[in-house]
């Protein structure tokens, strides 16, 4: 209830406040919310990463960072070479975590769909921008396996709610009376409100669904930062204590420490300017998405039979 209920609130304040919610909040929020996700992601996948699956993954996210870097430099070529990696770290996941028979098929559906992404790059983007915020969701349910059945189907059954249907009733206009359409000072004087409207808004989209898709991006964004701030560093205390086993000089107060430094760096370069702080938070962020992205294949694949799979899962499945 304590997930169904924040959602309600922070849906109030999507509506009123999009703007202001969805600008903020990554501002605040953002740089300690990496930090805490990459815990628990990494607390949760160490059982998975022996041999060279985890240097391998740690190679990938470091060359995503590059890429990053480079898009950031040369932006027309680089976001398409970010795609392509972005496709190449899920075609590695699926390589890794299916079994001889149906790489293939993961392999061709990857390629698919980079083909169509290719040739339709806005939509990717926007596909990311709020795919990037639902992720979660899949941890969520992977959680919930540690609950007796019937809690787990009335688990999964109430966060469905804010995780479909809320945004849904946002999409279909029903809340439109209630849309704050106009951008708080604050966000203004601080960013761009043009830019971010179109950031979360499918190409050519009229004002009043672009308001729409905002509202939905500051609602799961927000949603997305409880989930790894607070319910899975309360929730997910076997995790945690995995993540600080493993990585003995981060636990306790370092690990704090740790998150209020790269804070306090994000927050440097906002000082500089709104896109410097953007694009610090960016690069912070590309080790969240592409960390997360091959850990979250993999717990999908844990719904298949363990035939279907490999060692990869079926460690992520025991654990």
């Amino acid at each position: 209830m304590f997930l169904v209920g924040s959602a309600l609130l922070l849906t109030a304040l999507a509506v009123t406040q999009p703007f202001a919610l969805a600008s903020l909040a990554v501002v605040v929020l953002g740089p300690l919310h990496v930090v805490l996700a990459t815990r628990y992601i990494l607390g949760r996948s160490l059982p998975a990463l022996g041999g060279s699956t985890g240097g391998t993954l740690a190679l990938l996210v470091a060359a995503m960072v590059l890429v990053r870097i480079g898009a950031a430099l040369v932006p027309t070529p680089g976001r398409y070479l970010e795609l392509i990696g972005g496709c190449a770290v899920v075609g590695w996941a699926l390589w890794k975590g299916l079994d001889a028979r149906r790489r293939v098929l993961g392999l061709a559906a990857v390629v698919a769909l980079a083909a169509v992404s290719l040739l339709e790059l806005p939509w990717y983007w926007l596909f990311l921008t709020h795919g990037h915020n639902v992720v979660p969701v899949i941890f969520l349910w992977d959680w919930a396996r540690r609950l007796h059945p019937g809690a787990r189907l009335a688990f999964v059954g109430a966060n469905l709610v804010w995780a479909s249907a809320i945004p849904a009733a946002v999409l279909s206009g029903w809340l439109d009376p209630l849309i704050g359409p106009t951008p708080p000072t604050v966000v203004t004087r601080f960013g761009n409100p043009t830019v971010l409207l179109a950031s979360a808004s499918p190409p050519g989209a009229d004002p009043a669904l672009g308001l729409r898709f905002l509202v939905v991006f500051g609602l799961m964004q927000a949603m997305h930062y409880l989930l790894w701030m607070v319910f899975f560093q309360v929730a997910g205390r076997r995790e945690v204590t995995r993540f600080g086993d493993a990585f003995l000089r981060l636990r306790g107060w370092r690990f704090w420490v740790l998150g209020a430094g790269v804070s306090a760096l994000v927050w440097a370069a906002y000082a500089i300017g709104y896109s410097d702080g953007r694009a610090a938070y960016g690069l912070l962020g590309d080790l969240n998405v592409y960390l997360e992205q091959p850990v979250a294949v993999w717990l999908l694949l844990t719904a298949l039979p363990a035939a279907a799979t490999t060692r990869v899962v079926d460690d992520l499945r025991r654990t």
